[in-house]
């Protein structure tokens, strides 16, 4: 892990309140699940905040965020030439398994680590979703993922998991996931139904982002554990939900 100061290559909002954020960054090589802090340009922004990687290739970041506060909307601020404080990569990555027939569950924000771990392992089928259409990056998911929204917008009408549920014809072989702990939940409640592993990348609010803090401790089979140092990737089944 290391502190480095990364300059914007662009900044380009590619969905309703989505953005996609280059940075020209010489971070170590990383693992599909693992995460970044970084620091927002602004003086009320006192804390890093924490971005799942979408890629890095060629000493080019990619960093996919929504807009939720005022972190997050300074970050939609940056601009060309801009310099950008980022520490990592951070935390534990996804266990790359069996993968012949991997199900990949993204819901909101959850999507660039799993498209990070899709595009590296290029097999498997890939879930979608959202509130609406208008919240999809569409240029940037597979060709053939399926899609679920909450107002129908566009693929099926209702949630994700509701694609998974249907999938007992063509059992997956494990199952892959990141988005609200409501889905998770009932994303692991489906996996341990289907007896199928299953794994979560969880979203906590951090302030450090290794482990120091405490501010992210969540509640497992073995103890309280931290999802920054710990996580954010754990078996389905550890998880106290």
């Amino acid at each position: 892990m290391k502190e480095l100061t990364s300059t914007v290559i662009s900044n380009r909002q590619i969905a309703s309140n989505t953005y996609l954020l280059s940075l020209e960054c010489e971070m170590d090589p990383y693992i599909p699940g693992q995460f970044v802090m970084v620091k927002a340009p602004s003086p009320g922004a006192f804390l890093r905040r924490p971005l799942g990687i979408m890629e890095l290739k060629e000493g080019v970041l990619a960093l996919l965020y929504k807009t939720r506060g005022e972190g997050t909307i300074a970050l939609s601020m940056l601009k060309e030439g801009e310099a950008i404080s980022v520490m990592g990569p951070l935390g534990n990555g996804f266990r790359i398994e069996d993968e012949a027939q991997a199900v990949y569950i993204a819901g909101g924000i959850g999507l660039p680590p799993l498209l990070s771990l899709y595009n590296k392992i290029k097999k498997g089928n890939f879930l979608i979703g959202a509130r609406s259409e208008e919240d999809i990056p569409f240029d940037y998911i597979p060709a053939r993922a399926e899609i679920a929204t909450e107002d129908g917008s566009v693929g099926h009408k209702g949630l994700v998991t509701d694609i998974l549920s249907g999938m007992n014809l063509k059992k997956p072989n494990i199952i892959y996931a990141c988005g609200p702990v409501a889905m998770l939940k009932k994303v692991a409640d489906i996996s341990r139904h289907m007896n199928i592993p299953c794994q979560v990348s969880l979203e906590e609010r951090m302030a450090c982002g290794f482990g120091v803090c405490a501010g992210c401790v969540v509640k497992t089979v073995s103890g309280n554990k931290s999802v920054c140092a710990l996580g954010p990737v754990f078996n389905a089944e550890e998880i106290i939900w």
